[in-house]
């Protein structure tokens, strides 16, 4: 006769080999926006570490950010770094943490994706629509350059990107009273369709800017390094359509969590601990 025992023995081994992880959008989601990492969310990402699932960072943002907001993070001596993964601009740039070192994995081009034609016309586009909105709203504060191109995506930030807190929080609520983001979204799109830039993503990235990339550039490229993994989940603040968490929160499926900001963000992952055991 068959032990039942040796079969729960195997079923458990089995579980606890399966590779988990949770992917996290950064701004709104891990961090408030521009602003550094809490403590309360360090101890909980710490927590989910403990839980068996490696983390992952996906941001529209270059490592700079993620490197500025999240420096007490990764500093903190009971983070186990070997399961870190940080993937700046959507997940077509991928680190790794060595020996305290950011180590690149890989990095897409989206200037060589698009062709020079291609990106010089998507360039003047953006510049000349810059330049009616500076025209024609004397609400929008203007500090610092607007265009940052992170390598393998562009960020068009209307009122600059140096922007202090409080013209970024006026600008917010400007934005929610009329809309303008949405408006200023179908008019750039309309201007890439029209000049034969159809293959070009525009989505509203956190408060105050645009991310653009090719498409098939958006977040959910990151779920590509993780295709051999068992569960992966997805957290962010920007899941309604036009947001730039949109398409790996519905790739994510059941896995996926739409936030609201980082104190619901400790929420969830209690609740996905909880659900996992």
């Amino acid at each position: 006769m068959t032990n039942p025992r040796r079969y729960v023995i195997i079923y458990i081994q089995l579980g606890g080999n399966m590779k988990k992880i949770v992917l996290f959008d950064m701004d709104g989601t891990l961090t408030p926006a521009r602003q550094p990492i809490t403590w309360d969310m360090i101890r909980k990402l710490i927590d989910l570490q403990k839980s068996g699932f490696e983390i992952g960072i996906v941001t529209g943002s270059d490592l700079e950010y993620i490197r500025q907001q999240c420096e007490s993070f990764f500093s903190h001596i009971a983070l186990d770094k070997t399961t870190i993964h940080l993937m700046p601009c959507n997940g077509t740039k991928y680190y790794r943490i060595h020996n305290g070192e950011f180590s690149k994995v890989y990095e897409k081009n989206m200037r060589e994706e698009l062709g020079e034609s291609n990106w010089r016309r998507m360039i003047r586009i953006i510049t000349n629509l810059q330049l009616s909105l500076i025209n024609g709203n004397r609400h929008i504060p203007i500090t610092g350059h607007f265009i940052n191109y992170r390598g393998s995506t562009l960020n068009w930030c209307p009122i600059g990107r140096q922007a202090s807190s409080s013209d970024r929080e006026s600008w917010v609520l400007w934005d929610k009273h009329g809309w303008i983001r949405h408006k200023w979204l179908k008019t750039i799109r309309e201007e890439f369709d029209n000049s034969g830039l159809k293959n070009v993503v525009i989505k509203m990235g956190g408060d105050t800017s645009f991310d653009i990339y090719p498409e098939g550039w958006d977040k959910t490229y990151a779920f590509k390094i993780f295709d051999k993994y068992d569960k992966i989940y997805f957290v962010g603040d920007r899941c309604g359509p036009n947001g730039n968490d949109r398409e790996a929160y519905q790739l994510a499926g059941d896995l996926g969590f739409a936030t609201k900001c980082p104190k619901q963000t400790i929420d969830i992952i209690d609740k996905i601990i909880t659900e996992d055991k």
